[in-house]
């Protein structure tokens, strides 16, 4: 993985454990427990050292009662409106 994906894995990650903990203010824990997720994926994924998989993402939007383009649109709001991933000489 490239330094600037894993970069935004880590604003991906701090995103979704924040909207955890203002959404269900449940632990880490006991979110995965009960969205069937293991507590390994969901806690690499909150600290950025694993790109979350497609069916993770929509197990997590449903533990908040959210369809995935909500959720996505919430972790946006989290992340740094000025980061990209490539750099302006990419196109």
């Amino acid at each position: 993985m490239k330094e600037r994906e894993k970069e935004y894995c880590i604003y991906v990650g701090k995103a979704l454990r924040a909207i955890r903990e203002e959404q269900s203010g449940k632990s880490g824990l006991m979110f995965a427990y009960e969205n069937d997720i293991p507590k390994s994926t969901l806690w690499r994924i909150e600290n950025g050292e694993n790109e979350a998989q497609l069916v993770t993402l929509k197990k997590i939007a449903e533990g908040f009662g959210w369809s995935l383009s909500e959720l996505f649109k919430h972790i946006e709001d989290k992340v740094p409106e000025d980061f990209r991933i490539f750099e302006d000489d990419h196109y």
